[in-house]
């Protein structure tokens, strides 16, 4: 009968698994903090969303239970103009629009807007004219499928209060 392995062999994986264990052990990645890898930092502070009060959450819900049928069954083409100070001028399908601090927004529509796409630009409310330079940042709002967080900043890369005109499409 032929040995399938030999004493050399099996001394080899022997010693290697011994050095790798000495070495070091089994590394197992993960994560090392639950913030999201990719927020923003300003000023290396970390940016992250404020918590939605339920205030909104019962909004939302009031909402979708009187949104138009056609919008949830089909895609839709969402959007909605948003002053400085947070209102909302002019929309389709919007319900709300809160500022949330310095530069940081949310807008909630009658629809799931979760899995959509969101675009945003810095804009004057009204159809004329042109707004001075700046940044924004749009995604979906945490624990708010309605819901879409916005963060704005001036041209100098500071958190600034700005309008802004947001558009959302949904599969």
């Amino acid at each position: 009968m032929a040995r399938i392995f030999g004493r050399k062999t099996i001394l080899l994986a022997v010693g290697a698994l011994a050095l790798t264990l000495v070495g070091g052990g089994i590394a197992v990645a993960g994560p090392t903090s639950r913030t999201d890898p990719d927020a923003v930092r300003v000023n290396g502070r970390m940016v992250q969303q404020p918590p939605v009060t339920q205030a909104d959450i019962d909004m939302a819900k009031a909402a979708l239970l009187k949104g138009d049928a056609s919008v949830q069954a089909s895609s839709a083409q969402l959007f909605a103009v948003v002053s400085a100070n947070g209102g909302l001028i002019r929309h389709s399908q919007g319900v709300s629009a809160t500022s949330l601090g310095v530069g940081l927004y949310q807008v909630v529509f009658t629809v799931p807007v979760a899995n959509g796409a969101f675009l945003g630009t810095i804009g004057l409310t009204g159809s004329v004219g042109t707004s001075p330079s700046g940044f924004i940042s749009v995604v979906g709002r945490t624990n708010l499928a309605q819901g879409v967080f916005v963060q704005t900043w001036n041209a100098a890369n500071q958190p600034a209060n700005r309008s802004f005109h947001l558009s959302v499409h949904l599969p």
